[in-house]
């Protein structure tokens, strides 16, 4: 149904069109695609510092991965001493020892994961992961990899942002992208550089006459 005009240039809405309007939900504007880049670049000078510290979406990650690691490693021990305490006393000790061992070592690097974490130490952190992730992989191969893979991807991230200034992927393959190939970034530090500015003096083309030699003077006759 056409809408009419009154006359102040105002639309009139139609008996129908008033009660859809009343009725249902207005139209949700649409959006704008955004040309923002998915991550910010950063400048060289601003690469070091960002490299070691820790954003937040890996503090969440490592927190994940430290509780994990506590939580396990006081499990074990109680598993071992619970599970194998009825197949034989010279064989459930030395079960329960090394199964303590190994959990009191995983604490102890989940305290140590906790201390780079409070301090945002990248490289701290990433190494209490690798060596927790190799003590469980004698007990719980899954949850071990799954440690030193989260150590790795630390360290991954701090070498995306060492070469393309910033840790999200999709922006370091457009980076990576939009760089010239290998062969041609070592021509071009190979190549000379061409002096620019200021020319050095040149010698002056002006002629200047040599002075005439000096008469000698007789000496005088007694």
């Amino acid at each position: 149904m056409a809408t009419s005009s009154n006359g102040d240039g105002k639309e009139r809405l139609t008996l129908g069109q008033r009660l859809s309007k009343a009725v249902l939900p207005p139209a949700r504007p649409k959006a704008a695609a955004s040309t923002a880049p998915v991550g910010d670049v950063l400048s060289p000078s601003e690469r070091k510092a960002a490299m070691s510290t820790i954003d937040a979406v890996e503090i969440k990650w490592s927190k994940a991965g430290l509780a994990l690691s506590a939580v396990f490693a006081i499990f074990i021990p109680i598993y071992a001493k619970t599970l194998l305490h009825s197949k034989g006393k010279s064989a459930s000790s030395s079960v329960e020892t090394e199964a303590l061992l190994l959990g009191g070592l995983a604490l102890l690097f989940c305290v140590l994961g906790l201390v780079g974490l409070l301090r945002r130490k990248r490289s701290f952190l990433a190494f209490s992961f690798f060596l927790a992730g190799f003590d469980f992989t004698l007990t719980f191969a899954p949850l071990g990899l799954a440690l030193i893979f989260l150590g790795g991807w630390l360290m991954l991230r701090a070498y995306r942002i060492q070469k393309y200034g910033t840790a999200n992927a999709k922006v370091a393959a457009r980076q990576a992208a939009a760089r010239p190939p290998r062969r041609e970034r070592k021509k071009m530090a190979a190549a000379p550089v061409k002096p620019s500015g200021h020319k050095p003096p040149t010698a002056n083309k002006r002629y200047t006459p040599k002075a005439p030699p000096r008469k000698k003077v007789a000496k005088p006759t007694e």
